[in-house]
């Protein structure tokens, strides 16, 4: 064969080889380009979203409760974080009706729908050029707004006597707004006084026996006991537990009011060392005036560094109940509860029990911990607190045998975890 011959077909062959290549990389190529936008075009018709993109602060939400329509199946889902509010974002898995996996991510906007609370009287009584803050007489809050605006709204004078019809209003920074009607008295002040309003006439209170406490509540899965504080003074430890008591909760120590330096209850040391010496169980409990949750983990913290070296096998309470002036502590109920379990983080993952204490009425209105134990304080024959409990604080009456004074007697219920 001639060699310019064979060159000739072999460039050819060469050529049609390229050709083809060619043609298969365009035919691939095309079907790629046509395979994305097949898949674009069924991706931007798989996911339909609802109108209202808006999800209420604190609530629980999932990316798929804002899903219209889904062209496809829903692989995995994930919770909206809720705790901020604002523009966030929300995604979730699917596989496609080409059964290929994606991923949608969109934004919802977290909202402030909860106008604040209100809690107060019908009616409310100062003396004549009363100078404080009206915005105190009742307890408000917002779930929120650490600084609600308050104000009493309605025409009154408080430099002359009378009862004026008005209204108490509660405002957040969301534009929330609460109002509670009520009757203000301005009467003129008694001679040398200078308070808002009369003392209150004290009375004797009868005493409860522990002994009582425990015929009427002892069972076998009960523990009847008492906490104690500096206001009990020298306990005789031995005399208590031979009087029955089958535990002690003792006030370690307390915040010296908002920012104020925490104080070591003066006989706390002798308490839990005489209660760990005859054999009693114990607890201790912290009360704080804690306005933030930077303040409650410091607070924690120093209760950790108090009780080392003691036996705490009850665990540790964070004991908050500044309620009649919440007003000025500056935080809202959202504050209020991070702060409490901040606390309780704390202390549980440092290997203890984590308590919170409150009376029935707060327990319903305000707190929000059910991750943590809760001691409940309702001075009733039974407890209407419909949440779990550990702990019953009965009374503040009681009387047993080595206190001189009245005490608190508690109930520990046995829970079978």
């Amino acid at each position: 064969m001639d060699p310019r011959t064979f060159l000739v077909g072999k460039r050819r062959l060469v050529i049609c080889a390229m050709v083809v290549s060619l043609g298969l990389f365009l035919f691939s190529a095309i079907w790629v380009l046509r395979d994305i936008a097949e898949n674009k075009r069924i991706d931007a018709e798989a996911v339909t979203y609802k109108n209202d993109l808006t999800v209420p602060f604190g609530t629980t939400a999932k990316a798929s409760d804002f899903v219209e329509n889904l062209n496809g199946t829903l692989s995995d889902d994930f919770e909206i974080k809720t705790d901020e509010l604002g523009e966030t974002e929300a995604s979730f898995e699917y596989i496609n009706v080409k059964n290929r996996h994606r991923k949608a991510h969109f934004k919802v906007e977290v909202v402030d729908v909860t106008a604040p609370q209100i809690h107060g009287r019908s009616a409310y009584t100062v003396y004549e050029n009363y100078d404080g803050d009206l915005g105190s007489l009742m307890l408000s809050g917002d779930d929120i707004d650490d600084h609600p605006k308050r104000s009493v709204e309605g025409d009154y004078d408080l430099s002359k006597t009378g009862s004026y019809d008005v209204e108490y209003v509660a405002v957040d920074e969301s534009g929330n707004e609460s109002r509670k009607p009520f009757t203000l008295n301005v009467v003129t002040p008694a001679q040398n006084s200078n308070t808002a309003t009369a003392p209150a006439d004290g009375a004797e209170v009868e005493r409860t026996e522990f002994a009582e406490i425990v015929k009427q509540h002892k069972t076998d899965a009960t523990k009847i006991g008492i906490d104690v504080s500096a206001w009990q003074g020298g306990v005789d430890w031995t005399k208590v537990k031979q009087a029955g008591a089958e535990f002690a909760i003792i006030r370690l120590g307390y915040q010296d009011g908002y920012d104020g330096a925490y104080e070591l209850d003066r006989y706390f040391e002798r308490n839990v060392e005489e209660a760990n010496v005859v054999g009693l169980p114990v607890g201790v409990y912290f009360y704080s005036y804690a306005n933030s949750a930077d303040e409650a983990k410091k607070q924690a913290k120093w209760v950790l560094e108090k009780i080392r070296g003691y036996r705490v096998e009850l665990g540790v309470t964070f004991d908050w109940e500044n309620w009649t002036n919440f007003n000025e502590a500056g935080m809202s109920f959202w504050t209020l509860n991070k702060s409490a379990k901040t606390f309780l983080d704390t202390v549980q993952k440092a290997g203890y029990r984590s308590l919170l204490y409150g009376s029935t009425n707060y327990l319903k209105l305000f707190w929000d911990v059910p991750e943590h134990e809760t001691w409940v304080a309702q001075y009733y024959d039974r407890v209407t607190y419909e949440g779990d409990y550990t702990l019953w604080q009965i009374c503040d009456t009681g009387r047993i045998d080595g206190i001189n004074g009245a005490v608190d007697i508690d109930i520990m219920y046995d829970r079978g975890e």
